[in-house]
């Protein structure tokens, strides 16, 4: 069953339930209106008969003074004009007027008759449920007759005169029945449906795979409080869902390093030799007396690859296990000049502007220079391999003050500016190498830190070298960071500031392998 037929079905269920309960209700209501409606019918008939009666009784005085004229005077009147049917019985009981009464009336009537007459007061018969009310009125005329006026609504017209009422009432509460349902139908779609159905589809979207799936808090405040929770389920989620991947990426990383580890020490065993011999006879090539210039540069470059060699071994053995630092309080400005006089030379940088910027007043940070160097060292020479066909190739080594760490966000919605962050002290250094590139693309950027992510042409590379620099930045306690854009690519590193006086510095120099 589908989604939405299921909430359908939920509120065709609820709305159905709740019908069923305004039924009930409407019932109990139409029965005690019901009740009252006779009740207000069978007054108000008791009420016109008596006034019919006073009207006769002022007729005795005015102008019927015997029982006979007063029964004349009955036939000439509509029922309407005296509230029912009347007849008059003189002081045996004998019927004055013209007219039936009804049959299953007779004996009532003479029982009431005899009655009034004997207490000298009126009596009525009758009442609710719906029967027919009759009136019994003793009378005295001026010439001292006595007897009995006598007057009946028949029980068919009272459920006449009911009828209407009732009609009236059933439609009344129809209509406000079918107007409470269907209001009470959409306060309960906007408030209970609807908010089950977003919970439902963001339920099935994190079913699907989608973890970052959010639903309103709105409803009432139970339904409120389950989307809060459900929003707080997601987002640990989202959380453990993430840490998973990165340890699933890690364990992958670790067995890829691990598998180089192995691979390197069968490098370093099968090659360390050869590359040895390698090297003694250069060496000993070097220092032939008799050996001409040409071959004394031959000499040179097989000495320098097989140096190369070498230290392309130690990498891969330095990155198969644990790096030793060996930390200090140190000023950045001697390690980035040692390092352009190192790169400077190098053939790769030929015909390339090599800039140094340095900010004053730097902080002594925490660092091991020859780490840091060997970041920068990388980082120069990525940046010189993707502006070697520029026209003006242009390298910036730039050191400034920087915050090493943002505020972490606390909700999904808040704003990282403005923070306490942008108002503290700079508590870090930034290194920056910067090139004029033509930029990195977008898609690559969440992967330049990946082990054995590389854009370079086979036999170029590994994409080993920024995962080692980013790996150290971290064992640094500081971070190193990208961005790009065309014509401007920057990779900046950002050293924690030392906690010591600066005039405890020590020299980069004191560091020695």
């Amino acid at each position: 069953m589908s989604l939405r037929a299921r909430t359908r079905g939920l509120q065709f269920e609820i709305i159905a339930n709740l019908f069923v309960v305004m039924l009930a209700g409407l019932a109990i209501v139409a029965v005690v209106m019901g009740a009252l409606a006779t009740q207000a019918v069978d007054r108000a008939a008791l009420e016109r008969l008596r006034m019919g009666a006073r009207y006769l009784e002022r007729a005795l005085v005015l102008g019927s003074p015997r029982l006979q004229d007063l029964a004349v005077l009955i036939r000439t009147l509509p029922p309407r004009t005296l509230g029912g049917s009347w007849f008059v019985l003189d002081e045996g009981g004998r019927k004055l007027s013209s007219g039936s009464s009804p049959a299953h009336l007779v004996a009532e009537l003479a029982e009431l008759s005899r009655m009034a007459r004997e207490r000298g007061e009126a009596l009525q018969g009758g009442g609710v449920p719906i029967r027919d009310r009759v009136l019994a009125v003793p009378v005295m005329t001026p010439i001292g007759e006595t007897g009995t006026l006598v007057g009946w609504v028949s029980k068919q017209e009272l459920t006449r005169r009911l009828l209407p009422i009732l009609r009236s009432g059933a439609w009344v509460l129809l209509i406000s029945a079918s107007v409470f349902v269907a209001f009470g139908a959409y306060l309960l779609r906007r408030r209970i449906v609807r908010p089950l159905q977003r919970l439902s589809l963001a339920t099935h979207r994190i079913a699907a795979g989608d973890l970052g799936v959010y639903t309103d808090a709105t409803g009432s405040d139970e339904l409120a409080e389950l989307a809060a929770n459900f929003n707080q389920m997601a987002e640990s989620l989202a959380r453990e869902h993430e840490a998973l991947t990165r340890a699933h990426r890690s364990l992958i990383q670790s067995e890829r390093l691990a598998g180089v580890g192995r691979l390197a020490a069968g490098v370093a065993h099968e090659v360390g030799n050869p590359v040895a011999a390698i090297l003694g006879y250069a060496e000993l090539l070097r220092r032939e007396p008799d050996l001409s210039a040409r071959g004394r540069e031959a000499s040179e470059r097989v000495r320098d690859e097989a140096l190369r060699v070498r230290a392309l071994v130690r990498e891969l053995l330095d990155l198969s296990r644990a790096d030793s630092l060996e930390l200090g309080s140190f000023g950045v400005d001697e390690v980035l000049r040692r390092v352009l006089k190192r790169m400077r030379p190098q053939k790769l940088l030929e015909g390339m502007e090599l800039e140094l910027v340095l900010e004053p007043d730097l902080p002594v940070v925490e660092m091991d220079p020859r780490r840091v160097e060997q970041i920068l060292v990388n980082l120069i020479e990525n940046a010189a391999f993707a502006i070697r066909s520029m026209p003006h190739p242009r390298i910036e080594l730039h050191a400034y003050p920087a915050r090493s760490q943002l505020r972490p966000l606390r909700r999904r919605d808040d704003a990282v500016e403005p923070s306490f962050v942008s108002m503290r002290k700079p508590d870090a250094v930034a290194l920056a190498v910067i090139d004029n590139g033509p930029g990195i693309d977008p898609e690559h950027l969440p992967q330049l830190f990946d082990p054995f992510f590389t854009t370079k042409d086979p036999g170029e590379g590994m994409g080993l070298g920024l995962w080692n620099c980013y790996r150290i930045a971290e064992l640094l306690g500081g971070r190193l960071e990208a961005e790009s854009e065309p014509g401007r690519t920057c990779f900046s590193l950002l050293l924690p500031v030392a906690d010591i006086e600066t005039g405890d510095v020590r020299p980069p120099g004191s560091d020695r392998r």
